[in-house]
């Protein structure tokens, strides 16, 4: 499928910032319950606004919700041309996702939502001289989803109606509203981002801000990288942030929030085991914090090395405790490798390393 407008999205990042974060609210909001250890992927800017793809254990993709994610602000959506044409589209994103060459399970399906952060208000108006009662359905707080075939009839009909491509017919009965509860601007959707996350996770991650911040880094690579010679692929991989990357995204953050709770809850006894005296308290905790990114960063290699060297060596340690393990790691590290780091940095590092590989070999 090719298509000269395709690329518009990484031309305008501006129009980004909702559908990106209406992403990531649909991820945390169903993080347990549709989420965490099944396999899947997610597209920004590729066939439709963000695409969740689910795959079977023979990696051929089972379910495609696609979601079409627009703001009207200070306005409430209505059906009129403006919302039959972003319809239009939606439905013709249906007829392109079964076009698609990635591979595709007997009993696949999709699903194409037209997601809003404002009310979606449906409404038919009968003729006076029906004499009958105006139906309508609001998709908003108090109703965040409704479906195509739930409809009332003459709400279904009047949709129809104004789809004039008579082909995409087929596609209505794929059709789906939902609300979502974003305010207007980007830095305030972050916000309200941190406060889900929170609420999914709890004391499990300890720096909420950075988590949000992270799964934004993840998306962001994607949401601009171009679609290939103008032709939307799923199987272009460019496009996607799969689950293996957000599993150990959250990985990282939890594992973060265990060391932190550890060295809160026995900061004396592990000061003294790793002699930190109390003047560098603060420098070992600086320096442990920002070791779980600087793990990630391609620059940091000496941050590599140690995490590795602690990820090669785990199995072989014979103490009984965390910091007894960074003491043993420690003496191991300094009698068989090299580093410019000092030894109340090395040893934060350590203690880093430590907790990531233990929490990544618990999950």
């Amino acid at each position: 499928m090719i298509d000269k407008t395709i690329n518009s999205g990484p031309d305008a990042q501006n129009g980004f910032a909702l559908q990106r974060n209406t992403a990531i609210f649909l991820l945390l909001e169903n993080y347990f319950t549709k989420f965490q250890a099944k396999r899947y992927f997610v597209c920004l800017e590729h066939h439709e606004d963000f695409l969740f793809c689910y795959l079977n254990e023979n990696d051929e993709v089972s379910l495609i919700e696609a979601y079409q994610s627009k703001k009207k602000s200070p306005d409430i959506w209505k059906l009129n041309n403006e919302l039959f044409e972003i319809l239009t589209k939606l439905l013709n994103t249906g007829k392109g996702l079964i076009q698609d060459s990635i591979s595709k399970s007997l009993g696949y399906k999709h699903i194409l939502y037209f997601s809003s952060n404002q009310t979606i208000y449906l409404e038919h108006k009968p003729k006076k001289s029906e004499n009958l009662p105006t139906i309508s359905v609001s998709i908003k707080a108090d109703n965040k989803n409704d479906v195509y075939p739930n409809l009332p009839l003459e709400l279904k009909e009047k949709i129809k109606t104004n789809i004039l491509k008579t082909d995409l017919h087929s596609e209505l009965e794929n059709l789906s509203f939902i609300w979502i509860p974003f305010t207007t601007t980007e830095k305030e959707q972050e916000n309200q981002l941190v406060g889900k996350i929170d609420e999914v996770f709890g004391n499990k991650i300890f720096d909420k801000r950075a988590a949000i911040d992270t799964l934004v880094y993840l998306f962001r690579k994607i949401e601009t990288t171009y679609n290939n010679g103008n032709k939307v692929k799923l199987l272009d991989k460019t496009k996607r942030v799969g689950n293996l990357e957000v599993e150990n995204a959250f990985n990282i953050l939890t594992a973060k929030a265990k060391c932190y709770d550890y060295w809160h809850s026995k900061e004396a006894d592990i000061a003294r085991t790793l002699k930190v005296r109390p003047i560098e308290k603060e420098q070992f905790q600086l320096v442990f914090n920002s070791a779980f990114d600087l793990f990630k960063s391609i620059k940091e290699r000496e941050h590599k090395k140690i995490y590795n060297f602690v990820k090669e060596n785990i199995n072989n340690l014979s103490s009984y405790t965390e910091e007894e393990n960074v003491i043993e790691l420690f003496e191991l590290f300094k009698h068989s490798e090299r580093t410019n780091f000092n030894d109340l940095q090395l040893k934060a590092i350590l203690f880093a390393a430590l907790f990531e590989v233990l929490y990544t070999k618990e999950n």
